[in-house]
């Protein structure tokens, strides 16, 4: 059984925790993100990657022209961290209004903060990319993405590690944990 909640209560509890008397909200509000602090004390040996979503540092990422199939899309990509072992990343992106190809050659996930996007697999079947929807696209496959006008994004990518080197590692890992176990 679903559990639903009423649209007015929701909004008057929304209106409260912002304190808007008009119930309007930002992005980040209506997607639940809370304002961060400015980055005034990122200290510059710290252990943790820092970033924030400015959509104003977004530097041109253009789509591969093979892959583009209606308009003049425009990409824009700024990466906000990367993994210690250099098989992924997080990254903001955006794109203007076109229609093209994705090859996928990492796993992504998607969280779409602005705009519009419809999605359509490789079998046919349509998503729709909007503010609030998370999609992931395995390794290995392909979409066309039709932009009305605008959407923009965070992508989660990561370049998986082929099963076999996974279950290796996993066996070296048990094997190293006996062994410290053992020699104390």
């Amino acid at each position: 059984m679903a559990i639903t909640e009423d649209a007015t209560s929701h909004k008057k509890h929304k209106d409260r925790a912002t304190g808007r008397s008009d119930g309007s909200q930002s992005l980040p509000e209506k997607l639940g993100f809370l304002s961060a602090p400015e980055a005034r004390s990122i200290p510059q040996t710290g252990i943790f990657q820092f970033a924030q979503l400015d959509k104003n540092v977004l530097e041109p990422s253009p789509i591969n022209p093979d892959w583009i199939l209606e308009g003049n899309p425009e990409a824009m990509c700024k990466e906000l961290s990367s993994l210690s072992d250099h098989r992924g990343n997080t990254c903001h992106w955006s794109c203007t209004s076109g229609r093209f190809d994705w090859h996928y050659g990492w796993d992504e996930a998607v969280l779409f903060l602005e705009g519009l996007a419809e999605i359509t697999d490789e079998n046919g079947n349509v998503y729709v990319g909007q503010p609030g929807v998370s999609l992931f696209f395995p390794a290995g496959t392909s979409a066309v993405w039709h932009v009305p006008n605008y959407v923009r994004k965070i992508a989660f990518n990561h370049n998986p590690v082929p099963r076999y080197l996974h279950i290796l590692s996993r066996i070296v890992d048990k094997t190293w944990s006996k062994v410290k176990r053992t020699t104390g």
